[in-house]
Parts: C-alpha cells; structure tokens; sequence
C-alpha cells in the first residue's frame, strides 16, 4: 500500500511540473498575437513590453519552466496521507467485522488511485481539489455510516464525540477519555460490586479492575444487553467455546458463539463482583452485581451450575423495564377497560388478577389498582417485608413477617380501620380466605392476585387455597387474565392480504378485513435489509392479550356444581365474555401484532 502511495504522489508531482508549462504557455502564445498590432504603432522603447498577465493567473515568465506551487502541493501531501491511513484503518476494519472485505477497499482505493492525480495535475486546482476530496470523501462516509450502524455506540467513528476526543488527544486537552485507565476503556458501563459487606465489595472490584480486559468484555456484555433489550442472557460453556441465548421479549433467541478462553476470564471476573467463589466451576452458585449504562440501572442475577461439559451460566438483568402509566398502555381495548372499572368499582366481591409465572402479574396488579377510585374510597391490605414489588400510591398496606407471622395475626387490627377496599396480593391460607370471603360478600371489595393461564383457572387456584364452594361462589364477582406477545415492529412489518378461507377460520365477516400484517424478514445474503429498530427480530416490544370473566349467576351455579376447567369455560362463554384467542385476533386485525405471535403466546 505505501509503495503503490509513493508512486502516485510522485506521478502527481510530474504530471503537475510537465504540464503546468503546457497550460501557462498556451495562455501566453494566445495573447501574442492580439499584442502584435499595437506594438507595431508603438515606440521601439516599448515594443519589449511584456503583454499584461490575466488577473489570478501565474503565468510563467520567459525561461521559466516547471513552476509548481508548493501550497498545494502540501494540500494535497495531507489528502493523500488521510487517504493512505483510511484504507489502510478499512482493510483491517472490515477484517475485524466480517464486511466484504475487498469490495470497501477497491471502492476507498480505486476511485482516489485513478482519478485524484489527474484532477489536481490536469485541472486548475481550485476546481480539480475538491472533486479530488470528494473521491475520497465520499466511499470513507459510505462505508463509516454502514459500519456504525453495526456496532455498539462506543466503537462508532466519526462522530461528535469521536471526533471531540481526537481533537483533545491531538492537543493535549485533559479530556477524561483521555485519561481513562485499562479497565475504563470501552463502553461507559460502570460495574458494582454487590453481595458482601461494603469493605469486601470494594475490594473485590479493585482486583476485578486489575483484569482490565476481562472487566471491559463484561462492561461489553452489559451494553450488548441494553442494545438488545434482552432481560436474560444463558452461556452454555462447551469444550472449546460457549453458546450465547438472548431472552427478549419473553422469546430467546441464539446469539454468536464465544471463545472459551475469553469467557473463562467474563466468568472468573462476574462471580469475583458477585462475591461468588471463581474458582468453583461444579456447585451451583447464585449472586447479584449491578451495573448501570446510558441512565439505566440494573441488577444482575448471576446463577452458575457445573455441567458435563463445562458450566452453565444464566444472566438475568432487572431495572431497565420500561414504565407503563395505564392498563390501556398495556394493550387493554378501550370497551374491554369499561367493563373491567366497572367491576373494579363495585361496593363488594372480590376480582382476581392473575398471569403466567414471569408473564407481567407484577405490572398487571398495580395498573389496576392503580385505575381504581383509590382517592375516593379508603384501600387497605398486607404485604410481606420480603416483597419486592413496586409501591401503590394511595394503598395504606401494613408489612408482616411471614417467617414470624400470618395474615390472620394483623386481619383483626387492619379491619379495624373500616377501610372500603382490601388489597392483598397473595392469600396465605384458609383462614384468611374465609375472613376475607365473608367481607367480600357485603362489605368490602378484595383485590388478590394468583399465577394461571386463563382467567377460570385463576378462580379455581384462588378457591383451592381453602374456600368452601357456596361461600366462595357467593362473593368471586370477576377475574382478569393477562398473557404478554410480542408487538410487531413498525417500522418493518410486512402487510398481506389474507384469503377467505383465513378469515372464515378466524371467525371474521368476509370484507370486515383487508389487510393483516406479519413480522419482517431479512435477506440473509443482504445486511442492509436488517431492520436497524428491532434487529431483524421482526417484533419491538410486548403487548398484553386481556380474557375477563365476569361472573353471573348461571357461572356461580356451576362454580358450586362442577369447578371444572370445561365446565366453567362454557359457563363463562354463555355469560357473553370474550375467550383470550377472540381478544387476540382483534389485536392482530389492529395491526399490533402478528396471527403467529397469537399462536405462539397461546401455546404457552
């Protein structure tokens, strides 16, 4: 590359010293002739009288050859060494990425290699330089903006603040890029030790810091994390490399498999922070450290469990969820949300949230309490010191040791305080359902909350806990069920026409729908086809499918009766309520997600 550099910029200097005579002259052998005529009037003392030069041009004098301008010159000397050192910095890059490798260096090569000598040499410079910039301007930012959508925003080139801080280096500023220690290199992730007392956690992060790679290939990993949007990270490690998955929006997905040897090193460092023992690869260990990236902060759950082929590692990061306002953010239809207020208003009974284990239950639960009349009537309930879920405004919940204590030891003293509305997120056992049982049948509203797929499996694993069937039957009034999907991303969705006989199965009017939507797909051969929002996952994002029972008489009797799944599906189905497949093809046919995702969720 420098030889074949070399040679151009001697070209260039020839080319410039042969031709520029040529050029000038012919300026010069133009303007004897027009200058002839009026040296013949003239004197024979001015006859000699050089013609006037053209205004801004350095014309040569007689005898004088080969002027080249030493100005530009030097212009273009620095062009060339940026351009030298761009292909160059490609031709490695590209390497490093995976891109095409010589299609970039023969676009950043050629173009300058064959044309940039001609346009300054041939071409008065003030009009030749700037196409000869361009020739090399112009494949540099094609192939810069395509290798930065690529990569993590720390490793991004010539942006503003790349270039702030190579402006800073170059001159001597005291930048704190500049300045930064091994372990301070890469992503700006800072690492918290957790897990021990606070001496111990410090010094475990000062050894960790001494592994300066190893600290910034974890720091990497935290802000691979938070690129993805991925809340769970499993690394199976083999013989000789370990297998990455990436849990996002409740699906995993397969990443890039990791040298062992590296990860080795992530693996010693995230269990030293952790306050874990590195050195054990059999027992299984679980402990936390946190890290915070671009005004997140996350806690990490680290567990390690020794297996036949090495170790298996599961990653799961909490505190970056995005903050939803309302159950209609959730995803809930508007008509569904008026139903839902109404029952969640009345004087008396109790409704029942519930979600699949790790399904949203959390989130569910405080959207609709939080969508009740919590400043009109007085809502109280219990709650275990060990809950870790978020606070209630406006919900005077009283804390109890459920190593030490029950529910019933604090009922008699909470209803006491005659509040309107009882909040409990979990019933313990079967004397305080039947106390709250018997004040949900006249006298207050109970919220409670349980796991299950479906809203009348909800009502039977609440009355399994200890309820006798009359009493319970009597005061259940309503129960709401929450499976999460996946939202199709829109900014590449695909939409489709779907047939007759698609519809008629969906149970939609023929001409009620004319268009549905499915999730992108890229061409494998074609990056650029990836969508730079979702990563060509095809969805961004979850969204709720809502199934709400509210109970009549005819679903009570049968409560009674026969509390079974079948029976009480049907009962429910009588009574008018939408099933949680109906709810999904609605969603689908509003263009939120896809009739495959609605499949897959209801698999679960």
């Amino acid at each position: 590359m420098l030889r074949i550099s070399s040679l151009i910029l001697i070209a260039v200097v020839l080319a410039t010293v042969l031709t520029g005579p040529l050029y000038l002259h012919a300026q010069e052998g133009e303007a004897a002739p027009a200058a002839a005529e009026p040296a013949a009037a003239q004197p024979a003392a001015q006859a000699s009288t050089p013609a006037p030069k053209p205004d801004g041009l350095r014309v040569n004098e007689p005898g004088e050859y080969g002027f080249v301008n030493p100005l530009f010159l030097l212009m273009y000397w620095a062009l060339f060494l940026c351009w030298v050192y761009s292909t160059t910095w490609i031709s490695q890059d590209t390497e490093v990425l995976k891109l095409p490798q010589a299609r970039w260096v023969s676009l950043n090569f050629w173009p300058f290699f064959l044309l940039s000598w001609a346009f300054v040499a041939l071409v008065p410079f003030f009009l030749g330089f700037p196409f000869a910039i361009a020739l090399y301007a112009v494949p540099l930012g094609m192939y810069v903006s395509k290798r930065n959508a690529l990569v993590d925003p720390h490793l991004r080139v010539l942006t503003r603040d790349h270039i702030r801080f190579v402006i800073s280096r170059l001159s001597g500023g005291k930048m704190d890029a500049e300045r930064k220690e091994p372990w301070q290199m890469g992503p700006r992730v800072e690492l918290i030790a957790q897990g021990a007392s606070g001496e111990t956690n410090n010094a475990n992060l000062y050894n960790a810091r001494k592994a300066s790679d190893a600290y910034v290939w974890v720091k990497e990993l935290v802000a691979e994390v938070h690129e993805r949007r991925a809340n769970k990270i499993l690394m199976d490690y083999g013989k000789d490399s370990v297998q990455m998955k990436y849990f996002i929006d409740g699906v995993w997905h397969a990443g890039e498999a990791r040298d062992r040897e590296s990860s080795d090193l992530m693996l010693v460092l995230m269990k030293l922070i952790a306050a874990l023992k590195p050195e054990d690869r059999r027992s299984r260990q679980q402990g936390t450290f946190g890290a915070n990236y671009e005004n997140a902060k996350y806690t990490c759950n680290i567990s390690s469990q020794g297996v036949p082929t090495g170790e298996r590692v599961l990653l799961e990061f909490s505190g970056n969820d995005r903050k939803l306002a309302t159950l209609v953010e959730l995803g809930m239809r508007e008509k569904l949300l008026e139903d839902v207020k109404e029952a969640m208003l009345a004087s008396h009974g109790m409704f029942i949230f519930s979600a699949r284990p790790e399904g949203g239950l959390s989130t569910l639960f405080s959207l609709g309490i939080g969508s009740t009349d919590r400043l009109v009537r007085d809502f109280a309930g219990l709650e275990k010191t060990t809950s870790k879920e978020p606070e209630i405004l406006n919900v005077g919940l009283v804390e109890y040791d459920p190593a030490k204590e029950t529910q019933e030891t604090h009922l008699p003293s909470l209803l006491r305080k005659q509040p309107d509305v009882l909040v409990f997120r979990e019933i313990d056992n079967a004397v305080a359902m039947e106390v709250l049982l018997e004040r949900a049948e006249e006298k207050n509203l109970v919220f409670t909350s349980t796991r299950a797929k479906e809203a009348v499996e909800a009502i039977l694993r609440v009355m399994a806990i200890g309820a006798e069937p009359k009493a319970f039957a009597k005061a259940i009034s309503a129960s709401l069920n929450m499976r999460l999907c996946r939202r199709l991303c829109d900014k590449c969705r695909e939409p489709f026409q779907p047939t007759p006989q698609m519809l008629q199965k969906l149970g939609i009017p023929a001409g009620r729908v004319d268009t549905l939507y499915r999730a992108g797909k890229p061409d494998p051969e074609d990056p650029k086809s990836i969508c730079t929002k979702c990563g060509g996952i095809g969805y961004y994002g979850r969204v709720g499918i809502f199934e709400f029972v509210k109970v009549d008489d005819r679903f009570r009797k049968a409560l009674m009766k026969q509390p079974r799944l079948e029976t009480l599906r049907a009962a429910a189905k009588q009574a008018g309520n939408r099933t949680m497949q109906e709810e999904g093809i609605l969603l689908a046919v509003s263009g939120v997600t896809s009739l495959e995702e609605i499949g897959r969720a209801l698999k679960e």
